[in-house]
């Protein structure tokens, strides 16, 4: 079987490869190198030879990040979903897996978030461009896909965390953001660490390798998809204090979090089912939030990420000041 993984190279994309290989199945990655996946020809090009599509590719980060740029995050994942579909439409590829996101539903859906109440309203806030983009695309699969005999299917995971995840300062999601913070901030020898918002607002935190498990089982199952949606997450409703809290234990030292209630959080509260998944895909979260927080914190020990963040953070203040005394310096003259 012929699998191909857009994004391939990237945090889930990693974990997915792997999934795949422990499932009997060789996928082969797609990364920045292979081509440009805006460009309609670059994708068709690509994709010629695939039986199954996985669609990871995707211009995302945390609430910050998104909420800067909502026009281009919507023009690029929907355009990359697009050229996806149309590819594995014109090649008549036998299945297409999507990867959404939760921040598709609306704002009014009932928790848990169940899938059909994707049609109950539009996502909106500081996300709801990039959430918009995910469900046009889901749409669009489902319309064309049935039109020319491809299978879709559309796996809308929590909020991801684990190795290999993206800690970028300005870019990472919660989970990620946070255990950077605590991190940093107890080798600079502090009691706290800072976390966005009240710590009141609720998400439901996924590890990795559970969500890549059930992608790989969605290469090979035999269900016939059309068009159908899956959540994919814990099924537990977390606050960030609570979170927070996890990471504090979790990192040692006696750190504690700080809330700043003035920063953004998104939507208040997030927990998504996952009765319909584990009924049909016989999906099962096997990885708690406490276990995965460890096996996180272990990996980012293990590479000495800690060490190399604040290094790079202190060059970053050492800079911002040199800018600042140059202006100073411009002014007095």
């Amino acid at each position: 079987m012929n699998v191909v993984l857009t994004g391939g190279s990237g945090f889930l994309g990693k974990h997915v490869q792997k999934a795949c290989v422990a499932s009997g199945v060789i996928p082969r990655a797609l990364g920045r190198k292979d081509g440009d996946m805006r460009d309609p020809l670059v994708a068709r090009r690509v994709l010629a030879d695939a039986e199954v599509i996985v669609h990871l590719a995707a211009d995302v980060g945390g609430v910050a990040y998104l909420a800067g740029r909502q026009a281009e995050a919507f023009h690029t994942n929907h355009r990359i979903g697009i050229n996806v579909i149309q590819a594995a439409c014109f090649h008549r590829c036998r299945r297409l897996i999507l990867i959404g996101s939760p921040c598709s539903y609306g704002p009014d859906s009932r928790l848990p978030l169940v899938e059909k109440s994707l049609r109950e309203g539009f996502p909106s806030g500081e996300t709801g461009c990039y959430g918009l983009a995910k469900l046009v695309v889901s749409e669009t699969a489902h319309l064309f896909g049935d039109a020319v005999g491809v299978e879709t299917v559309t796996l809308i995971p929590g909020n991801i965390y684990g190795p290999s995840d993206h800690f970028e300062r300005n870019r990472s999601h919660v989970v990620a953001a946070v255990l950077r913070r605590a991190v940093v901030s107890q080798l600079q020898g502090q009691e706290t660490f800072s976390v966005w918002g009240s710590g009141s607002a609720t998400r439901d935190f996924v590890y990795v390798d559970d969500v890549a498990d059930t992608i790989a089982q969605a290469v090979t199952s035999p269900h016939h998809f059309s068009g159908d949606v899956f959540n994919i997450g814990s099924g537990c409703e977390t606050s960030v204090r609570q979170l927070a809290g996890l990471v504090a234990e979790t990192v040692g030292g006696g750190i504690e979090p700080e809330f700043i209630e003035e920063e953004l959080v998104g939507y208040t509260h997030r927990v998504l089912s996952n009765e319909l998944a584990r009924s049909v895909l016989g999906y099962q979260p096997k990885v708690t939030l406490k276990e995965g927080l460890s096996e996180t914190f272990a990996w980012i020990k293990q590479r000495g990420l800690g060490r190399a963040w604040l290094d790079a953070e202190v060059q970053e203040e050492k800079q911002t000041l040199r800018l600042f005394g140059g202006d100073a310096s411009r002014k007095a003259a």
